[in-house]
């Protein structure tokens, strides 16, 4: 057997035997090979392995293999022989490729159990709706492909997590230091702090021992996953930009199903406030007079439409011994709180107003109830008047639009404010006011829904457009007249949609003829 076959059969049986890597094995050849009382043997720029230095190199021995060059310093010792350097670089390329080969392999093995492991998460995210679970099994997978002994996730405010529910492998639930986000899934113990889990820059964080990666959506993030201690065989590695990578797969999957979540969640609360929209107009409708009874003498009619599903205007007739109780008001506002405090205000009146007291004093009365039981910065302007037998009309305008009176021959006056709006300032009086509703006359109370509605080019529909048609229709049956006046504001604005609440209460006094 020559040299050159003992150096490679040497190399390849202790490889294969002695647990000993094929590298150091040829080299201790190559040493025998040589008598060197020692030797570096290396690849590139790097040292694959030593044997045995005593000193300094004297020289140095190239090893070409292929694409691949390998060398070798000698202590001491004999030049190799050309067989047993072609030997070594023979049995090293050979080395090299299986190598090669085996992380190729395991590079294919993993990427395969990488997209087994997305298409696992993504199925089990995409059919749960729960943040807390979605962060559990993501937890779990993660560290189970990652090789991690701990992980947890953080989830922000706004994905439906309590922040009062405790988690399995935490203490109990820890938001972040801002408040933004709390932990939501833990295995194996504590990653980050809250302070870290606040802080994750939007391209990780890298450590040797730790890897966190942000949870990003469409709407921003949603969250963050952590992990620490990587194991590998025989102990800790550290993580590193592959890991980074897989774990930013696996936080998009995350931020899919949480936005699926998050999105149920915004239907569902939908749904529920469209139903107790639905019942609030209902209710809203019922409290408004659903059929107009006039007293002998007099034509009543009154019409209001809510710019939302609830509005804030509001409207009633009180027919009562003395007289008739007419009332036409606008809370500040719009929506739900503006229709509570209109009903507030229609109960307050409907209580106060059952023998058509001074209505100066009534109206004192309903501004003090607003003060008492409203936040300061609601209030209303309301039109409160008594209608006498006679034709006396006793009225407060309390800084609401001018209502208009048409005699018989189209003749106008309006009745402009005469005090501040109801529950606007504490100290205030109403001054009653007294004009004659003439026999055959109209009298048209409305809200700013109808004066302030816009056209397309900016103009408003104004006072005098409402006084010319009150004049056209003042013969005509109330219904008629209101629904004219709701026909030419849609027709003024081109049918855009409201703006505003829009009321609108007419009362005729019937001639004696």
């Amino acid at each position: 057997m020559t040299i050159a076959w003992e150096v490679v059969e040497s190399a390849e049986r202790l490889a294969r035997e002695g647990g000993v890597a094929l590298p150091e094995a040829v080299l201790a050849g190559l040493v025998r090979a040589t008598g060197a009382t020692g030797a570096v043997l290396g690849r590139g720029g790097d040292a694959l392995v030593t044997h045995g230095l005593a000193g300094p190199p004297m020289r140095r021995v190239e090893l070409h293999a292929g694409r691949d060059m390998f060398w070798l310093d000698l202590v001491d010792g004999v030049e190799p022989d050309r067989n047993v350097c072609l030997a070594a670089r023979v049995a090293l390329s050979s080395w090299l490729m299986r190598e090669e080969l085996k992380k190729a392999r395991f590079a294919e093995r993993r990427r395969l159990w990488e997209v087994e492991s997305l298409r696992a998460i993504a199925e089990v995210l995409g059919g749960t709706l729960d943040p807390r679970h979605i962060a559990e099994e993501l937890v779990v997978h993660a560290t189970a492909l990652l090789d991690a002994r701990r992980g947890e996730v953080w989830l922000s405010q706004g994905t439906g997590l309590s922040s009062q529910a405790r988690v399995a492998g935490a203490a109990a639930t820890t938001p972040c230091e801002d408040g933004t986000c709390t932990i939501a899934a833990r295995v194996g113990g504590e990653v980050l702090t809250a302070h870290e889990a606040a802080a994750v820059p939007d391209g990780g964080l890298l450590e040797e021992g730790r890897l966190a990666v942000p949870v990003v959506g469409r709407r921003g993030r949603l969250g963050t996953v952590a992990l620490a201690e990587r194991e590998v065989r025989g102990g800790l590695a550290a993580f590193g930009p592959t890991d980074t990578e897989t774990l930013q797969l696996f936080a998009s999957q995350a931020a899919v199903a949480l936005e699926n979540s998050s999105l149920h969640v915004e239907a569902m609360e939908r749904q529920l406030l469209e139903r107790e929209l639905e019942l609030a107009a209902l209710v809203q409708k019922e409290l408004f007079p659903s059929a107009f009874v006039a007293p002998p003498g007099l034509e009543l009619t009154a019409r209001t439409e809510p710019c939302r599903q609830v509005g804030g205007d509001v409207y009633d007739l009180i027919t009562t011994p003395s007289g008739v109780v007419l009332m036409a008001g606008d809370v500040a506002g719009k929506g739900v709180a503006a229709a509570l405090l209109a009903s507030s205000l229609q109960a307050a009146v409907r209580l106060l107003a059952r023998h058509c007291p001074d209505v100066g004093e009534l109206t004192l009365q309903v501004h003090q109830h607003l003060l008492s039981s409203s936040p300061e910065n609601k209030f209303a302007t309301l039109f409160l008047a008594c209608l006498r037998p006679d034709g006396t009309l006793e009225y407060v305008s309390a800084g609401h639009n001018p209502a208009i009176i048409v005699a018989p021959g189209g003749e106008v006056e309006l009745l402009h404010s005469s005090g501040p709006p109801v529950g606007l300032l504490q100290a205030v009086t109403y001054q009653t006011e007294r004009v004659e509703l003439p026999a055959g006359g109209l009298l048209l109370a409305y809200t700013d829904g109808f004066s302030e509605a816009s056209n397309p080019q900016g103009e408003e529909f104004g006072t005098e457009r409402l006084v010319a048609l009150a004049i056209e229709h003042r013969h005509r049956p109330l219904e008629t007249l209101v629904e004219a006046l709701f026909g030419a504001v849609d027709a003024f604005t081109e049918g855009a949609p409201a703006h505003d609440d829009r009321t609108a209460l007419a009362v005729r006094r019937l001639s004696l003829s």
